[in-house]
């Protein structure tokens, strides 16, 4: 059976991190976003720990700017219920519906305090692909509020001819 659960309210800063220029607006709050999963571990009591949910097996994320699979996402939750961050294991992929780019990485990992999304190699290289380069490295950090992408560890750029 598949879990279904509405949570906009997790992904609205999370959809900035798709490399959106600096001038762009906000992400539309009048869209909704939902995950799909096979199953889904939700801990929002005090007594039990950090609050969080797990969301296991054929993870989506669909959201008004880009889609987002997994096999397995940890959302973490601040006292406040507010969503502290994100993440993503095996297989991710983070599409933009525009089409503008595409990432691949094994873990990826969203701050929401710092609006910093960190793609992560855990035995291949993440990526990075947009219509006129491919950016590989062992960690790929991306600011996309100030249209910013650095890279540590072993990097390398394919650029690609316009058609």
């Amino acid at each position: 059976m598949k879990h279904y659960l509405p949570l906009f309210w997790i992904l609205v800063t999370f959809v900035q991190a798709q490399d959106a220029p600096t001038s762009a607006p906000a992400a539309s709050t009048t869209g909704s976003t939902t995950i799909e999963s096979d199953s889904l571990d939700l801990n929002l009591g005090k007594k039990q720990g950090k609050k969080q949910g797990i969301f296991r097996g054929n993870v989506k994320v669909d959201e008004p700017r880009f889609t987002m699979t997994s096999k397995e996402m940890t959302v973490f939750f601040a006292d406040n219920d507010a969503v502290e961050s994100l993440e993503a294991r095996e297989d991710v992929v983070i599409k933009r519906k525009d089409g503008s780019s595409e990432t691949l990485s094994e873990k990826a990992l969203y701050d929401m305090t710092n609006k910093k999304l960190t793609l992560l190699k855990v035995a291949k290289q993440p990526k990075v692909i947009s219509k006129d380069k491919t950016v590989f490295a062992d960690k790929i950090i991306l600011y996309p509020e100030e249209d910013k992408m650095t890279t540590e560890g072993a990097s390398r750029v394919m650029l690609q001819k316009a058609p």
